[in-house]
């Protein structure tokens, strides 16, 4: 061992090697600190002379499977010409942490890949110690988040954890990334990040919603000049749980020899037809010539998710017109709730052809973040839980348990 591979193999500068030490799983490798390269930080002096002295343990990354200890002789340093006395703090030290840089850039190589347990049980440490080096590395990295370049946001909310306890995420629909991540799903939550948003964001043009009252009103309110556009998925989620309600209601209202018949049909109904094999197709159209009104409401699902292959806003709203109108007349109530709620919401609806523009990245990136919960039972620190959010984009290795 030498000064040279100190240097080389862990980026250790201003200091001398002495001796090695073998310590059950630990190679320590004692060092003292030079007075090469030290300027006095008040008159630019480069001669100085040693008052006193103290060792300090850092950790080193590992070499095998070894870990490795530096057992470092630090000396408070005077300066010869104006005599200001100060400890000095080499290149390779962070702060007052008790690991060199070298140790903490193989951590943030090595989360790149894995865990954070997994890289604190190769490193050696407890897993808040990688957290920790994890978190200012995201900190310095996020501090800032401009927004000025925005054109087009997704909202939607998650559930942090059980107790109707949600977050509000803001996604560049542009680079699918999160930007702003906030606790709560009400209009108070997102009011300070949408009026930061009017400051900032002028190129803003439209953001993509599901039918929340709260957020539609908050956006309403704090951005009137950009335009509302309500998302596909909520949308025909909101018709397929109409159609699933009216199953459920007219099963018990079936003898038990028709419930047989209608049993186990409730993916067949709720999934796009052509994505059912043939067996699928088959099943399911003998259901619906049992049972009118199920046909009925299968028809006008299938009908509903033509709407956003439309050329143009005007045929759309004939569309619309024209749909909520047939679901009216069929005297079916599940299907005139529907019905009221899309007229009441056309607005929002029609701007998709202005845009063009839908949540599914904002769908992507919140099964992903459920995944990253699972990983790791959840979160207690919520300032870690948004930085990580906001490096979601750049995670490369599998959110699978």
């Amino acid at each position: 061992m030498s000064t040279s591979i100190l240097y080389h193999g862990f980026g250790l500068k201003g200091i001398e090697y002495r001796a090695t030490r073998y310590e059950g799983k630990y190679i320590v490798f004692e060092s003292e600190m030079t007075s090469r390269n030290i300027v006095c930080p008040e008159c630019g002096h480069d001669t100085v002379i040693f008052k006193g002295s103290k060792w300090r343990e850092f950790l080193m990354p590992p070499m095998g499977r070894k870990r490795c200890l530096l057992d470092l002789l630090i000396h408070r340093v005077q300066c010869v010409k104006c005599h200001n006395l100060w400890w000095p703090k080499l290149s390779f030290m962070l702060g007052k942490h008790s690991y060199v840089r070298s140790f903490a850039l193989q951590v943030l190589d090595l989360l790149k890949i894995g865990t954070i347990k997994d890289v604190a049980d190769f490193m050696g440490t407890g897993w808040d110690l990688i957290k920790n080096i994890h978190k200012t590395k995201l900190k310095s990295m996020y501090r800032s988040r401009p927004i000025k370049h925005i054109k087009y946001l997704g909202i939607d909310e998650f559930a942090i954890r059980k107790g109707h306890r949600y977050m509000t995420i803001f996604v560049d629909l542009r680079y699918g990334r999160i930007i702003h991540a906030v606790e709560g799903k009400s209009k108070e939550a997102i009011a300070p990040f949408l009026k930061r948003l009017k400051r900032y964001a002028r190129k803003l043009k439209a953001i993509a919603m599901d039918m929340s009252a709260s957020y539609f009103w908050a956006v309403k309110e704090m951005l009137p000049n950009v335009d509302i556009v309500f998302d596909r998925f909520h949308v025909m989620g909101l018709m397929n749980k109409a159609i699933d309600s009216f199953r459920r209601q007219y099963q018990h209202m079936l003898n038990k020899a028709d419930r047989k018949v209608l049993k186990g049909s409730r993916f067949l109904l709720l999934r796009n037809y052509e994505d059912l094999d043939s067996r699928g197709k088959s099943r399911l159209d003998e259901l619906l010539q049992l049972n009118e009104p199920l046909s009925k409401m299968h028809l006008m699902k299938e009908q509903l998710r033509l709407f956003w292959d439309l050329k143009s806003r005007q045929d759309a709203d004939k569309f619309l017109k024209s749909w909520c109108y047939e679901a009216t007349k069929s005297g079916i109530p599940a299907l005139l709730r529907v019905a009221r709620t899309l007229m009441a919401y056309r607005t929002g609806l029609l701007t998709y052809f202005d845009h063009k523009i839908t949540n599914a990245p904002v769908e992507g990136i919140v099964n992903k973040i459920k995944a990253l919960k699972r990983q790791a039972y959840g979160y207690r620190d919520m300032e870690y839980f948004k930085l990580r959010l906001y490096h979601l984009h750049c995670q490369r290795y599998s959110l699978a348990g």
